[in-house]
């Protein structure tokens, strides 16, 4: 009797496994679609029969990121051919890489996964923008100075055909560096014997690279930057003592940051700064959450995003995401479900370092400093009035504390535009009474608990408009001041 056969070895994994992960052959799992794909077309190649399959994109991309290194050539070929024949066959690859899980990736398929993004961005194939902005929100992690290789060498293509991709690329790296989170997690040990993940590089070993990537973009490519808006100079700001930074912003304080400051903060731009399981988790409590259960979800959240290394670093940027990011219907705020005020006084009382309690109230109020009616969003400024007018007369050191940094920052944060701050200050104080986000300012200028002297500084600082600061009030002022 002939001996049997040896069984064949499993396919190789492209997502690490765990007890609470389906495996690989469950519909349910993320690597089904590649793993089936793959017994369809085990080894794909350039023939008329593989090129028109149409389990190819995901058998190609299984390949792509599984095949020990280095990368066979036919695939590149393949890779090529079928996008030279199909035009749609780039944009299906580059989906296929999008639907993985991207923190589950096992260390070599991560790596082979910046290799592919690599290599439709040489090509400028259709679909290479969106996968290179998904990897920007993962920074860091393992080997992320390849994407930043990637974003260099194609820069100038980049600033032509893809300018709100450079832009995010800037700004992402920016904020990275604002947040000093250069040191990814640690590699896995699945990978330890792999040459190509040991070769690999981290931000953190190229801060250099990385600092000089973002100066030289913004030296020559400043237009397609100013796409930010107001939150490029607010990530510059942060970085001004930076010595790469500060002959920079030496000379953007002079005339270009006024400008740019006038631009809105488009609402694609604050999500850039978080992950997208961050995005996701927040826009949940903020569409389904009630009044009242909240408390366990926001433990969830801080388990697993702001307790941890670096963690609390990223709550200003979550402010700036949930004023300018995300601007609720009419129908979801009077279905009951937590305010987007009462998220931001949250994570204002989770911060335990000082330094990043400032950058989140200037996150807070940054829309306000330069405000226009007529041009600035409404929404944007109305978690921090909310915030302040609905913790008045419960938790009144939170007002306290709110009012008296926006005192700080009409008076120090641009001094030689201070008159232009305060008139953006009072045109938002304004139009935040005339849209009806609160009926008057009567529970700030009328509240006995509020400290005396912010009391008075805010009488005087409405004083100085017309009509519209004592409609604001609900009184005339001068009576208001002889009352205080």
């Amino acid at each position: 009797m002939p001996p049997p056969f040896p069984p064949s070895p499993p396919p190789p994994r492209l997502l690490a496994g765990g007890d609470h992960h389906p495996p690989p052959t469950s519909a349910s799992s993320p690597e089904h679609p590649f793993l089936s794909a793959h017994l369809v077309l085990p080894s794909p190649s350039p023939s008329p029969a593989d090129l028109s399959s149409p389990h190819l994109p995901l058998a190609l991309a299984f390949a792509f990121l599984t095949q020990p290194s280095p990368l066979p050539r036919r695939l590149l070929v393949v890779l090529h051919a079928a996008g030279a024949r199909f035009p749609a066959f780039y944009h299906a690859f580059a989906s296929a890489l999008l639907s993985l899980p991207f923190p589950l990736l096992l260390p070599h398929p991560r790596a082979r996964l910046l290799l592919a993004a690599s290599e439709l961005a040489r090509a400028a194939a259709p679909g290479f923008a969106p996968l290179l902005a998904s990897l920007l929100r993962r920074v860091p992690f393992p080997g992320d100075a390849r994407l930043l290789e990637v974003l260099h060498e194609h820069a100038s293509f980049l600033a032509d055909e893809e300018p709100q991709l450079l832009a995010t690329a800037v700004f992402a790296f920016l904020r990275l560096l604002s947040r000093n989170r250069l040191a990814p997690a640690a590699g896995s040990v699945e990978c330890k014997d792999c040459e190509e993940c040991k070769g690999a590089k981290n931000l953190q070993e190229c801060r250099g690279m990385l600092v000089s990537f973002c100066v030289s973009m913004l030296q020559d490519h400043f237009q397609v930057c100013a796409l930010l808006g107001r939150d490029l100079v607010r990530s510059l700001h942060e970085l001004a003592l930076v010595p790469e930074f500060q002959v920079l912003w030496r000379d953007l304080i002079l005339d270009p940051a006024a400008n740019v400051c006038q631009i809105g903060t488009p609402r694609w731009c604050p999500a850039v700064a978080i992950t997208s399981e961050m995005e996701m988790q927040l826009l949940f409590m903020m569409n389904n959450v009630k009044w009242g259960d909240q408390k366990r979800y926001q433990l969830w959240f801080a388990r697993k995003h702001l307790m941890v290394p670096g963690g609390e670093e990223r709550i200003p940027d979550i402010v700036r995401f949930i004023c300018c990011g995300y601007h609720p219907t009419n129908e979801v705020m009077q279905s009951g479900v937590i305010a987007r005020w009462a998220v931001v006084g949250w994570l204002l009382t989770s911060c335990s370092k000082g330094y990043v309690v400032a950058n989140a109230k200037l996150a807070l109020f940054y829309d306000w400093l330069f405000f226009e009616e007529g041009r600035g969003s409404v929404m944007n400024i109305e978690p921090a009035m909310l915030l302040m007018v609905n913790s008045v007369s419960q938790y009144t050191d939170i007002t306290n504390m709110l009012l008296e940094f926006l005192f700080l920052l009409i008076d120090n944060y641009d001094v030689q535009r201070k008159e232009a701050i305060a008139h953006g200050v009072r045109s938002a104080f304004g139009v935040l009474v005339k849209k009806g986000v609160v009926p008057s300012l009567e529970p700030l200028t009328g509240c006995d608990k509020l400290s005396p002297l912010l009391r008075q500084k805010l009488l005087a600082f409405l004083s100085n408009t017309c009509e519209a600061a004592e409609e604001a009030c609900g009184k005339r002022i001068n009576e208001v001041s002889k009352g205080t």
